[in-house]
């Protein structure tokens, strides 16, 4: 038997006077987790959008999105029988004249920091979060 699941991955990020930073988080156990955006799964019958929306809230509290931008080019992998598709969003939580002052991370979220593009893309990992991040800094530009 086959089985597929979906994930959503979603850069939150702030557009702010001078540069653009990207939120990352590092969920806990912090030792176990390298730092990356916000991820969490798709229910059965739940739309993209309302999975962004619910994870995003529950990992940090936002609520509404200024912008919600789909990346394109959903990360697709097989295990053996198991299939994993990964659909990166971003979306905007501040602006210059509206900056996001604070966070409420929820309980799985262990550490959390706002970077420029440069840092935050040192700080990635994976190369399809990488991929991702460049996608939205182009599209951003």
């Amino acid at each position: 038997m086959y089985s597929l699941e979906h994930r959503i991955r979603v850069f939150v990020f702030q557009v702010l006077d001078s540069r653009v930073e990207f939120l990352l988080l590092r969920q806990k156990p912090r030792d176990e987790w390298p730092l990356g955006p916000v991820i969490g799964p798709i229910t059965p019958g739940e739309q993209i959008e309302q999975a962004v929306r619910r994870e995003v809230k529950a990992e940090t509290g936002l609520r509404q999105p200024l912008h919600l931008i789909e990346l394109l080019e959903p990360q697709k992998e097989l295990f053996g029988d198991l299939g994993l598709v990964e659909w990166p969003y971003a979306w905007q939580a501040g602006t210059p004249t509206a900056p996001v002052d604070e966070l409420h991370p929820g309980p799985t979220v262990g550490e959390f920091c706002w970077l420029g593009f440069e840092a935050a893309f040192r700080e990635l990992e994976s190369p399809v979060d990488r991929d991702a991040l460049v996608r939205l800094r182009l599209t951003l530009q």
